[in-house]
């Protein structure tokens, strides 16, 4: 896989931290903006497994439980049939995204996925799947004897006994299985041997007075920058251990040292401003909490105060993302996203019709300028870019019923009830149960008939 830009990664997490508040949120929209949100997270980055586990979790909270099939199908070919090559890869993962949007217990998709993964290099996140293909269908030999010949061959023997023990009882008298159970737990054995000798030997030498180094992730990396203060992959090795703990304060100190090194490097100030923004939610939460516990006046000015740093935070990752790539449409979108949520609408409105270029952002464009130009009081307009947007949304999507909802009673409001009925029809025939739809209709009814 090519490495991720700071850009990139910076405007995955934000899809991440959207999709997670819908989740929260919960009910059939949220969970449909959390799937959306977190498939372009998957995609985006498939070797990030908070992103493939909050993409599941909220797929299976949507559907709850699986219905009951049949049989899984045999899929001893699955390895063989994984794609080579980056183009394939992708396509194997945003294919098997699709699929799990419909069915997030499709144990074979998650086979292919994982296989893809691990022939790409993304050793976690192919266990990671396979895991969950093991869990949608414990029943299917040949699932178990995937996972567990790929988790034996890394040593991650307890997971690959768990599942040759599954075959062996699933299947009795597999050949197979009982060698592989056998050969395992030896293996098993020898290494925990090797460590104990290996950890006393170590013991032993510290005893004698022989140096042992040990260093941690953070004094290999502070021992390196000792050694050589322009070691710029020391300071990249560190930022990303302190990203892995979640440790923003840490990610924004050792960001500003890069930058006295490296001024202005297109990956550790971006990595800065992300810092930065993560701690500001962080704190916003912290005040909102405590005003939820305990309500004051004081809480309520600090609450506002940290959300304006926050949205500076925000913006300042946004403006900066536009800057270093202009010509991205997806950065358009995002800030025109912000513009919106702080009623700066004409300014949002700029973004959106630069970002409605690109056909994957068309549909959501028009909706959003439609929704601008209505709290602009630009009617017309507004209307017309209603049009333009059920037109360009699929079928069915929540977009498209928001666009179709909006639309009708825009059009009711303008009197325009033929238009209204026509709009208020097909979201019923899409989702009878959205918002008041029925009431609407009965409205645009009486109107029609005065």
């Amino acid at each position: 896989m090519q490495e991720i830009s700071p850009q990139k990664r910076a405007r995955l997490q934000q899809c991440f931290e959207a999709g997670n508040k819908q989740m929260q949120m919960g009910g059939k929209e949220g969970h449909a903006y959390a799937t959306q949100m977190f498939a372009q997270c998957v995609c985006g980055d498939p070797a990030n497994i908070l992103y493939m586990n909050s993409f599941i979790v909220n797929l299976r909270q949507q559907f709850g439980q699986p219905k009951k099939k049949g049989a899984f199908g045999f899929v001893k070919a699955a390895k063989k049939n994984v794609p080579a090559g980056k183009k394939d890869f992708e396509t194997t993962i945003s294919e098997g995204v699709e699929k799990l949007k419909k069915d997030p217990w499709d144990a074979q998709t998650f086979v292919a996925m994982g296989m893809a993964c691990l022939e790409e290099g993304l050793e976690e996140a192919g266990l990671a799947y396979l895991k969950h293909a093991v869990t949608s269908a414990p029943d299917d030999v040949e699932i178990n004897r995937i996972a567990a010949v790929e988790l034996g061959s890394r040593q991650k023997f307890d997971d690959a006994l768990a599942c040759w023990s599954r075959v062996d009882k699933l299947k009795p008298g597999d050949p197979e299985a009982s060698r592989m159970i056998s050969d395992l737990m030896l293996e098993k054995t020898i290494k925990r041997v090797n460590k104990t000798e290996h950890g006393s030997k170590m013991e032993e030498d510290e005893a004698n007075g022989v140096a042992v180094e040990k260093l941690s992730v953070e004094d290999e990396c502070e021992k390196r920058l000792r050694k050589n203060p322009n070691d710029r992959d020391a300071y990249k090795d560190l930022i990303d251990h302190f990203y892995g703990k979640n440790n923003m304060r840490k990610v924004e100190d050792a960001c500003k040292r890069a930058l006295k090194v490296f001024p202005d490097d297109d990956i550790f100030y971006p990595q800065l401003l992300e810092a930065q923004k993560a701690r500001a939610r962080d704190e916003l939460a912290r005040i909102k909490e405590q005003y939820e516990k305990a309500p004051s006046d004081a809480l309520k000015e600090k609450f506002a105060r940290q959300k304006k740093d926050f949205d500076e935070k925000t913006l300042a990752l946004l403006q900066y993302n536009l800057k270093k790539s202009p010509g991205n449409s997806t950065c358009h979108f995002e800030l025109g996203v912000f513009y919106m949520q702080h009623a700066q609408y004409k300014e949002a409105i700029t973004e959106f019709q630069t970002a409605k270029a690109d056909a994957g952002l068309n549909g959501q464009c028009l909706l959003s300028l439609a929704q601008c130009f209505q709290q602009i009081k630009q009617y017309r307009l507004a209307l017309t870019h209603y049009d333009q947007a059920i037109a360009a949304l699929p079928n069915p999507s929540e977009e498209l019923k928001k666009a179709l909802y909006y639309g009708a009673r825009l059009s009711f409001g303008l009197e325009n009830y033929d238009k209204a009925d026509d709009y208020a029809n097909k979201l019923a025939e899409i989702d009878f149960s959205y918002k008041d739809v029925g009431g609407l209709l009965d409205k645009i009814a009486a109107k029609r008939h005065n």
